[in-house]
């Protein structure tokens, strides 16, 4: 099994917020479906944004301690990466948003204790080497009845051939770099409730991340994008996304923190 190139992010860390990187599928595509769920839950939740403390854990450049921040949250991002915290800074400072970063490991949080409201790993969980140890870290630092919020991808064969193969291995089709993602590292649903429940919290809802509309505005962007005619934004606008009831690929979902997570 090949590595996960996780030093990526020390090496593109303005790459986060430019339509002309790989990137721009995040920022574009994925972020804003994810989060309009996310804030949709709390809404469910009757969680009042201005009296949430949140911690992004593998916040990268902020895409979505951003969004928190913009929602009235007190927000704290955590990486690993300091470049990518140095972006991450400087771009909410263009926005005036009063966010604190600081560098750390998802695996040892830097914190005492339970002291967050809210916590959200997306794009993070496929990328460490200890799932149960990260959900654990989480579990940790959240207050009794906290929201967990977390995205990742699911380990079949559509997420083989889409994430793997078409995404980065063949080179016709190739979007982002080799070994951004390996296969043997996603996570199957079942297997993250197995996790969650160990630690303390209720598996409260997956939900999946799927196209909500016609493909043919993304083919069209991307070929444009391979024919060297368009860019990543225009490929990440293009690509409609949804929440959906089909796991296959890529899912999304919360938890709660209702009782005292285990410490061993």
């Amino acid at each position: 099994m090949n590595a996960v190139d996780n030093t990526i992010y020390d090496r593109i860390p303005d790459a986060w917020w430019s339509d002309e990187s790989f990137m721009a599928l995040l920022r574009l595509a994925v972020n804003p479906p994810r989060f309009d769920y996310f804030r949709g839950v709390l809404a469910r939740l009757r969680r009042v944004p201005t009296e949430l403390s949140v911690l992004d854990i593998g916040c990268g450049g902020g895409l979505l301690a951003e969004e928190f921040a913009v929602l009235g949250c007190e927000v704290t991002g955590v990486d690993r990466s300091a470049p990518t915290l140095i972006a991450a800074r400087a771009h909410a400072l263009q926005g005036n948003l009063d966010i604190r970063y600081l560098r750390g490991d998802a695996a040892h949080l830097p914190f005492a204790g339970p002291q967050f409201d809210v916590a959200c790993c997306c794009d993070v969980l496929e990328h460490v080497d200890d799932v149960g140890r990260v959900v654990a870290e989480i579990a940790r630092v959240l207050r009794p009845g906290g929201v967990f919020f977390f995205d990742t991808i699911n380990r079949t064969w559509q997420s083989k051939l889409f994430a793997i193969k078409f995404a980065q291995d063949w080179w016709p089709t190739r979007v982002v770099p080799r070994d951004v993602h390996v296969w043997e590292k996603f996570i199957r649903p079942q297997e993250l409730a197995r996790h969650l429940l160990a630690r303390g919290m209720s598996a409260a809802e997956f939900a999946g991340l799927s196209l909500s509309a016609n493909p043919a505005a993304g083919l069209t962007a991307f070929l444009r994008l391979k024919l060297a005619m368009g860019n990543f934004g225009a490929l990440g606008s293009a690509l409609k996304l949804a929440k959906s009831d089909d796991l296959s690929l890529s899912y999304m979902g919360f938890a709660l923190a209702e009782s005292q997570p285990c410490t061993s």
